[in-house]
């Protein structure tokens, strides 16, 4: 037994305390038991995993080569028509390049500095803009198939797009240009999917 009073281990069958003398209670001296410990659940919810990091992009700038190289071969074919017109259309294809070759190198550094992707074991982040800026936050369990798309010049630069159709009503279709290393990328993002949807417990028609 316990004294309530000084906490004091007293005889089961003793009537006052050793200690302090004070008379014992039996309706509420025992000892309370230990508490029992909690074992957490093997498995835990989805809010409880951690969301890690698990790939980050921006637009390549190997992604604009096919137009750069298609520009300059314009360039050269009016190059070659300028020679029959004599300054005139020297002047004209002149200032025509410097506009078109201008106009690509802004398209390109404004591409290269206002999309950014991010990709996590939960979702998937692509950030437009510079000034203004709009993330656009898809979960993995709602991307239903991944394409990917290259052309002659993308597949030799190792460069592409990743298209992802989800069942995302505001984002049914997301096209994510100049992606380096672009099936890896595909990969990628698939098998984080099938992580995440295994973990929800998602039936997936479509893996």
């Amino acid at each position: 037994m316990v004294c309530s009073k000084s906490g004091a281990d007293a005889p089961e069958k003793a009537a006052f305390c050793p200690q302090c003398g004070a008379r014992l209670s039996r309706a509420g001296g025992s000892r309370p038991p230990k508490a029992a410990r909690i074992t957490p659940s093997a498995g835990r919810s989805n809010a409880e995993v951690p969301e890690e990091e698990l790939w980050t992009g921006a637009y390549s700038p190997k992604a604009m080569t096919s137009t750069f190289v298609g520009a300059a071969l314009l360039a050269i074919v009016g190059m070659i028509g300028a020679s029959f017109a004599g300054p005139a259309g020297w002047t004209f294809v002149g200032v025509a390049a410097l506009a078109a070759f201008g106009y690509l190198i802004l398209l390109l550094i404004y591409q290269r500095l206002s999309v950014h992707y991010r990709l996590t074991t939960h979702r998937l982040v692509i950030q437009r803009g510079i000034l203004s800026r709009t993330d656009d936050r898809i979960l993995l369990v709602d991307i239903d198939d991944i394409t990917v798309q290259q052309g002659l010049i993308d597949r030799m630069l190792d460069t592409g797009t990743v298209v992802l159709n989800t069942s995302d009503s505001t984002s049914p279709v997301l096209t994510m240009h100049g992606i380096e290393n672009p099936r890896q990328v595909g990969d990628q993002i698939d098998e984080a999917r099938r992580a995440e949807r295994s973990r929800r417990g998602v039936y997936m028609m479509n893996a």
